[in-house]
């Protein structure tokens, strides 16, 4: 009975720290900045995360084990330390994943994907369901080369692997997870193979691997391709669809920033949106958190009052929501402003492992939010069907409505 009361009462505190993340970090800057407990530490100051996140030598990824049983036998880099294979495989697929394509044919394929949905929508849209997760998935299929075996199936896929990799272990994600990499991995050896035999009929990621096999490059096995397909397509669906939709609620939440963020949208104004993203993602994040284990014994703040040691084999959390509130280092962390630098943001990490697709991200996400921004009237749905609702960590469903 004692231990249940006990398990009860840890289960209601662990809950109400995650309802109340700002407040607890904002405590932990000042009072305890970094905190070791156990086998756990808790980095919340900007700086010190920075230190965690750009020590990849020390602070090690922990993605390596659930990688390799979503590939079932190979790691994919985002799960690899600084090595010569994470070199190959990173530099490989960045001769591949241009950044000469962002203007070229990601931004009009964005622009006239999220236009058309917004267009036929007839004054009301629920954005998860029929934008913000159909637009990736189908960027996917147009520039990466691989649309999968079904729309709906494949975001399915992309998002369940997401949750069982970067979320706490659960095994009925784990099951539905590794069902889903399955699937995946039979569709694309067997689109690897299809594609193979008919060559330089598309100018898109999958041909320009295939092109880099023909040069034998190392790498460029199709088992190799097929790998980093798997870790890009995991990256690339349901991190959009999750910004769109928080940095949406955001704005709606907030009217004056809402009739602000739209005139931006009906000037085309992409830079000015870019800024409206990543400031309501600092107070709505898309992850509070990344995680490390420290390789061995490390004092961060070496030198400071705050000098913190971590033992080697600790878990260490280091908490991006947290250091982009960081007074210390941003002016007026509390206020929403359109000026602050990029620097500033970690919404795609920081170091070694920063997300690959950061910058695809950074056009994509502003791009659909500009074709729902531009709708005059635009408003939440009325009742439960205006808020967001989630599955796990992912929002599904947000109705809104507009003017048609």
């Amino acid at each position: 009975m004692a231990s249940n009361t006990q398990a009860s009462i840890t289960t209601k505190i662990q809950a109400w720290v995650l309802a109340n993340l700002d407040l607890v970090f904002s405590i932990l800057r000042w009072v305890k900045p970094i905190a070791v407990y156990k086998n756990t530490a808790l980095v919340t100051r900007f700086d010190h995360v920075q230190e965690v996140l750009s020590h990849d030598d020390i602070f090690h990824v922990t993605y390596k084990e659930k990688m390799e049983k979503v590939t079932s036998g190979e790691n994919f880099f985002l799960g690899m330390q600084n090595t010569p294979i994470y070199t190959r495989d990173v530099s490989n697929m960045r001769l591949a994943v241009r950044r000469t394509d962002l203007p070229e044919i990601i931004t009009p394929f964005v622009d006239n994907c999220a236009e058309k949905i917004m267009a036929s929508a007839q004054g009301r849209i629920d954005v998860p369901a029929e934008l913000s997760r159909v637009v990736p998935t189908r960027l996917v299929g147009h520039y990466f080369g691989t649309p999968g075996w079904d729309e709906e199936e494949f975001t399915n896929a992309a998002t369940s692997m997401f949750q069982y990799l970067f979320y706490p272990d659960d095994p009925e994600v784990e099951k539905t997870a590794l069902a889903a990499a399955a699937k995946s991995r039979d569709y694309l050896d067997n689109f690897i193979l299809q594609r193979q035999r008919n060559r330089r009929q598309h100018d898109d990621v999958l041909e320009r691997c295939l092109q880099m096999q023909d040069a034998d490059m190392p790498g460029m096995s199709n088992l190799d391709i097929r790998n980093n397909f798997i870790g890009l397509i995991i990256g690339a669906i349901p991190t959009t669809s999750k910004c769109v939709v928080l940095v949406l609620d955001y704005l709606l939440s907030h009217p004056d920033l809402l009739a602000q963020a739209q005139q931006a949208a009906r000037a085309a104004d992409d830079a000015l949106l870019t800024q409206f993203m990543q400031e309501a993602l600092r107070f709505n994040s898309f992850s509070p958190a990344i995680s490390r284990l420290a390789a061995e014994d490390y004092v961060v703040g070496r030198g400071s009052w705050r000098a913190t040691k971590i033992p080697k084999g600790t878990k260490v959390i280091a908490a991006t929501q947290s250091a982009m509130m960081d007074c210390l280092q941003l002016k007026s962390p509390s206020q929403f402003r359109l000026d602050r630098p990029d620097y500033q943001y970690m919404h795609f990490g920081f170091g070694l492992h920063t997300c690959f697709g950061q910058y695809i991200n950074r056009v994509q996400i502003p791009h659909i939010l500009k074709a729902v921004l531009k709708r005059r009237g635009l408003r939440r749905a009325s009742g439960p069907e205006g808020q967001v609702e989630s599955v796990g960590p992912f929002p599904v469903h947000l109705v809104l409505e507009f003017d048609a």
